[in-house]
């Protein structure tokens, strides 16, 4: 079994928008990675420009003197793993009227949520995207398989969330940016098809 802990965990915090924050940086030690001998430490950065949480630094280290470090181990080491993983523990989630909690602890609260209004329904899903995208899980996937939904679902709820600027970070729906167009040419060149 894997062991995975969270060490240097900045106590600089970064708002990525929705109540949701990660630490600047953290390091990750696994051990008991298979096919690794010894400790795996990832040093995790917020990278303000990608808007989401990068390895700075990955390092490996033998486990005793029979062990050897190769390019072989170096390939089994799964570092978004230990990004989406220490990323689901150190973030912090706020929503109005509840107890502050971490990635793990928002995404089951909001699975075990009985009926939820749309306007429920739209505030966690700003936010699941927005803790998804910040510590690299897929933010979509995220989004149906924490609500309960299919993906197709989920990205329409989405497609609301965003025309609606509901989730902090969210680009409010710009009317010109849906594709082409069946008709004569729009004055302002955009994209048509007839």
């Amino acid at each position: 079994m894997v062991d995975l802990e969270c060490v240097d965990v900045s106590d600089r915090w970064v708002a990525v928008g929705g109540g949701v924050q990660v630490p600047r940086s953290w390091t990750v030690v696994l051990r008991g990675e298979p096919d690794v001998p010894g400790e795996i430490r990832v040093h995790a950065v917020y990278a303000p420009r990608l808007r989401r949480v990068v390895a700075a630094q990955v390092t490996v280290t033998r486990g005793d003197e029979t062990d050897e470090v190769t390019s072989l181990t170096l390939r089994e080491v799964r570092v978004q793993y230990a990004l989406q993983a220490s990323g689901m523990r150190v973030a912090a989630v706020s929503e109005p009227g509840e107890r502050v909690v971490n990635g793990a602890g928002y995404m089951l609260r909001v699975r075990e949520r009985g009926d939820r209004s749309p306007i429920q329904t739209h505030a966690d899903a700003a936010r699941l995207y927005q803790l998804a995208t910040a510590i690299n899980l897929p933010p979509l996937k995220t989004v149906a398989d924490s609500l309960g939904v299919s993906q197709s679902t989920a990205t329409r709820i989405m497609g609301r969330v965003r025309r609606d600027g509901i989730g902090s970070g969210s680009r409010p729906w710009d009317p010109s940016a849906t594709g082409p167009v069946i008709g004569p040419p729009s004055p302002s060149g955009g994209p048509s098809l007839g």
